[in-house]
């Protein structure tokens, strides 16, 4: 794996992996808001990778989704995710390796981003309660601010690497789930690094564009 210039992670899934709180506080929201189980097969289509206005319009349709209930229902569902974070402290904490991975990348000056779909309040969480800021500039996490198409589209992607100053050629993007690995080929990223948190490294690797799959980030120290 030959170095870019700059890195740019998705977050979760891929610095934490917290698919399964994801998940779980999606099957309890979704009975609640309309008394039904969520398949596997919709939390593929339907929820992972996707904003909180498109998860929610699927559940309850597009004209149910004034500006306020999507804030009022992401936030509800968002707390439940928080909740469960804060209940499993021997999973609240970053993917295996990468602490010390960009502890690396720091050392070495190799220029970092955060390019993920959660909203505002859960970066806060993150960097609250994660330490986010001992590697990245709080700039250099891009969010959804509801300004960003969602994945697949590239602009995330566009808008972290602009943040660094390089064009998305000059970077490796590490992505968990295809919507996201498709946004990073859509930007047209230098190398995609597939983690396999939620999805099996074989399945990852059968992903167009992806060039490495890793499962714990000590495996790539040797290469910065």
């Amino acid at each position: 794996m030959t170095t870019q210039q700059g890195i740019l992670f998705d977050f979760n899934g891929t610095l934490f992996f917290d698919t399964a709180f994801h998940e779980t506080a999606w099957r309890q929201y979704a009975w609640k808001l309309c008394g039904r189980e969520v398949s596997d097969g919709e939390f593929r289509a339907y929820v992972h990778g996707r904003t909180n206005r498109e998860i929610l319009a699927h559940f309850v349709g597009e004209e149910a989704l004034t500006p306020e209930a999507v804030e009022r229902h992401g936030e509800a569902k968002e707390a439940i995710y928080r909740e469960l974070c804060l209940s499993h402290p021997e999973e609240f904490c970053l993917a295996p390796g990468a602490a010390d991975y960009l502890d690396a990348c720091r050392q070495k000056g190799v220029p970092i981003a955060i390019a993920t779909s959660s909203g505002r309040s859960n970066v806060d969480f993150y960097i609250g309660h994660l330490g986010l800021l001992r590697w990245f500039d709080e700039h250099t996490i891009v969010y959804n601010d509801g300004t960003i198409a969602s994945k697949p589209a590239p602009d995330i992607y566009l808008r972290a690497a602009e943040r660094l100053g390089l064009p998305t050629a000059a970077c490796t993007v590490f992505e968990d789930m295809p919507l996201g690995i498709a946004a990073a080929r859509n930007a047209g990223a230098g190398r995609i690094v597939a983690v396999a948190s939620a999805m099996s490294p074989d399945a990852l690797r059968a992903l167009e564009g992806v060039d490495a799959v890793i499962s714990d980030y000590r495996e790539l120290l040797s290469f910065l």
